[in-house]
């Protein structure tokens, strides 16, 4: 099979830009369970988060909005989805970039790095050159997340749908991800084959760095109504035992008290707004074919 050109890659994915749009205004299922994973596992306070193919910005902009203090860049080979996203995602944290990553995406270190649903679209030649740079992005403690299609699924894609492959559609192996973790010094935190469509259809795959192994005992137990009431006005007068951040579920959920769901509601965008927020675009788009 042929490699395709930078410029084909990019006209293919220029195409697809409504589709994007629609996935965005319609909380596409596959999206959402991403999110929801960036939720779970993403660092408490990241100061910095790179998105690698940020497609029209949609995902990079509820990153920034949910962390305002971080700054968060989008980056994408596509130009007219960066032009989409400019557009429509803009916050005064988020900055984005057209082209490879290596070439216009600013230097490293993010505490937090995003591929969605990309990293199978990335030709198999060129994954070490993409590990090179995504191990000059990540800083000393920080987070690698990717989603993508199991191998299961793009075997049927290639039987089934033929016509609906992309120009790089690869598999990713359970062997492909332990050579991402150690060609970008990283470490696989977990790994789950989910569904969204049909079972075992996506994979999750978290991979991270970090220098100290924090005490589960140091977490305590979760007190009750009136006990956590007391405690937190001990904490108010400074009598408490406040733990770094750092020390608070870095590797996750507790297996003994698990993180509550709510993590996600700060990722959750009503109808109203996904439609408001890319009416511009639609706006510009009907009166040029006026």
């Amino acid at each position: 099979m042929t490699t395709p050109t930078l410029e084909s890659v990019q006209a293919y994915y220029d195409e697809r830009v409504d589709g994007k749009i629609r996935d965005f205004t319609h909380a596409n299922s596959r999206i959402e369970a991403a999110m929801q994973l960036v939720a779970e596992w993403a660092p408490p306070n990241p100061r910095r988060i790179l998105e690698i193919g940020s497609g029209i910005g949609a995902t990079s902009w509820r990153m920034a909005r949910a962390w305002p203090q971080a700054e968060v860049v989008g980056a994408d080979v596509s130009p007219l989805s960066i032009e989409v996203a400019k557009t429509c995602f803009r916050l005064p944290n988020l900055t984005y970039h057209a082209g490879l990553i290596q070439e216009n995406t600013p230097a490293g270190p993010f505490d937090l790095v995003v591929l969605m649903d990309t990293y199978e679209h990335i030709d198999l030649a060129d994954r070490t050159m993409l590990h090179a740079a995504i191990k000059s992005f990540l800083s000393r403690e920080s987070r690698l997340i990717l989603t993508f299609p199991t191998p299961a699924l793009q075997d049927y894609g290639r039987k089934n749908a033929p016509s609906e492959q992309q120009p790089v559609d690869e598999d990713v192996t359970l062997e492909d991800v332990m050579v991402l973790a150690k060609e970008t010094d990283s470490r696989p935190l977990y790994y789950r084959e989910i569904g969204i469509w049909h079972y075992g259809d996506y994979a999750h795959l978290v991979l991270g760095r970090y220098q100290n192994l924090a005490e589960v005992a140091l977490r305590g137990y979760a007190p009750g109504r009136v006990a956590a009431l007391r405690q937190s006005f001990r904490r108010l007068l400074g009598r408490g035992q406040i733990l770094p951040a750092g020390f608070c579920d870095y590797l996750g959920s507790d297996v003994l008290r698990p993180s509550p769901r709510c993590l996600a509601d700060r990722f959750k965008v009503n109808s109203q707004e996904r439609r408001r927020l890319v009416s511009s675009w639609l706006q510009r788009m009907q009166s040029k074919a006026c």
